[in-house]
């Protein structure tokens, strides 16, 4: 099986969307981090899940925690391709900075509360950097997935639409005696 057969799979492209918006996101990093914020490497968030504090700036750590921060982003992808085969694709963009506010909330907010992570900047400078870094990824995983994973879609998908015939046939008929 070549490349162009493995990208034919819409589950695939949205994994690989994820891991685009994961990357994109980390480039924003750099770019806050020039203008002056607080650096936080989610790469040392994600390690911190699997390794002490203090071994955090490893080689090792860093390549368990790249793989996992990269991992979680593709997961999205996947989450976020479902929640359009839900709901449908209008709106996607909107769609999509909600699911990032979302990840945000429970990931970085009820997640690293929770204790996921032994790493867990606090700062406020720290948190506005991962709430623009997932509002980011939001909106390019929602402009990217409809165009190149449900790419080739001429009707609006959505598995809401799918069922509702169905529920349709289940409705009893009050017409009849």
């Amino acid at each position: 099986m070549g490349w162009g057969e493995i990208m034919k799979d819409i589950a695939l492209k949205s994994i690989y969307i994820g891991l685009t918006g994961v990357l994109i996101k980390d480039l924003f990093d750099r770019l806050y981090m020039a203008l002056g914020f607080s650096g936080i490497s989610m790469a040392k968030v994600a390690a911190g899940s699997f390794v002490a504090v203090d071994s955090l700036s490893t080689t090792a750590a860093l390549i368990i925690g790249y793989t996992a921060h990269f991992t979680v982003g593709g997961i999205l992808g996947l989450l976020f391709l479902s929640f359009l085969l839900i709901t449908g694709t209008r709106y996607n963009m909107q769609k999509g900075i909600f699911f990032g506010l979302a990840v945000w909330l429970l990931l970085s907010g009820v997640g690293l509360t929770l204790g996921v992570s032994n790493y867990y900047p606090r700062d406020p400078s720290s948190v506005l950097m991962l709430l623009f870094d997932h509002i980011v990824f939001g909106i390019t995983i929602g402009y990217l997935i409809p165009r190149f994973a449900l790419a080739g879609n001429k009707e609006e998908i959505s598995l809401i639409k799918t069922i509702q015939p169905a529920f349709k046939l289940l409705k009893p008929n009050k017409n009849k005696s």
